[in-house]
């Protein structure tokens, strides 16, 4: 769990500060996921040591990741059965793909091992 804790704040902490508006990218993502997150663990127990802030930073990493894996993972279709989050990272990663995949690059984040995080499992604990 200490592992795949550190591997989301490696990576999100290594995103550029890229601004659409008046906040960051990270940060508009960010609050998008917690607010799903949140909604998400009403009337569920928490997990020990997986906050809904660390939830919410692993899928604003794992939707870029995806994002940048696969460009043109989802259509305009898709906007109708999956996360708003989920296109919103599709459309920054391809809009800010050079500077994503250079800042993970320069810190050393590596796409597998943000995608190898297992949200499920980080629940269970």
């Amino acid at each position: 769990m200490k592992q795949q804790l550190k591997t989301i704040d490696h990576a999100f902490n290594a995103l550029p500060q890229i601004f659409h508006g008046f906040e960051t990218v990270s940060d508009k993502l960010f609050k998008m996921n917690l607010e799903a997150e949140r909604q998400h663990r009403r009337n569920r127990p928490t997990p020990k040591g997986f906050s809904a802030n660390a939830a919410a930073r692993l899928f604003t990493v794992r939707h870029l990741a995806e994002a940048l894996e696969k460009p043109s993972r989802y259509q305009v279709d898709d906007i109708l059965y999956i996360r708003t989050e989920c296109l919103h990272a599709q459309a920054y990663a391809s809009k800010h793909r050079a500077e994503i995949l250079e800042a993970w690059d320069k810190a050393g984040v590596k796409i597998d091992d943000v995608l190898a995080v297992d949200y499920s499992e980080l629940m269970a604990e």
